[in-house]
């Protein structure tokens, strides 16, 4: 029974996560034009990636301003990690697909719960769709000008 038991077990073809093997990582470095859904709308910013082997650095450029980011990809899935600073900084994580040119998946407040919204105070932050598109030829909607205030007073 023991040696059935051993034959089939040698027989079986494993997938390679139940080997211990990371499958080979998608290529990401370079530029992407990012758009992310959030409570009031779209933020819409660059990507900058470097790539070294599985791991993944690089920048978020928003409005002029830019942010580290580190990750790591195995095969087409992507996962990495944006701290915003400020007086309440945050960290927001991003997991996705990648597939060919384009990127896309949900982000979420690193270690999920509560984040602080503004002038809403704390509240739940839901998981938020994110897609990303390799290049920059075309404009994305100019992520160097912050936009319009969108405070609810009449003037």
């Amino acid at each position: 029974m023991l040696v059935a038991a051993a034959w089939f077990a040698g027989s079986a073809q494993a997938h390679p996560h139940d080997r211990g093997q990371m499958l080979k990582p998608a290529k990401v470095a370079g530029k992407w034009r990012m758009a992310w859904d959030v409570r009031f709308g779209t933020v819409r910013g660059i990507l900058v990636l470097k790539q070294s082997g599985a791991g993944v650095t690089g920048t978020f450029l928003e409005y002029g301003k830019r942010y580290p980011l580190s990750g790591s990809i195995e095969g087409r899935s992507i996962a990495f990690e944006i701290p915003f600073s400020g007086p309440r900084p945050y960290t927001i994580e991003f997991k996705g697909t990648i597939d060919g040119t384009k990127m896309n998946g949900t982000s979420g407040l690193k270690g999920g719960g509560r984040g602080f919204l503004g002038h809403a105070g704390e509240v739940d932050e839901p998981q938020r769709p994110w897609t990303a598109t390799r290049g920059l030829k075309q404009p994305n909607n100019t992520p160097d000008k912050r936009p319009a205030d969108d405070d609810d007073d009449d003037r």
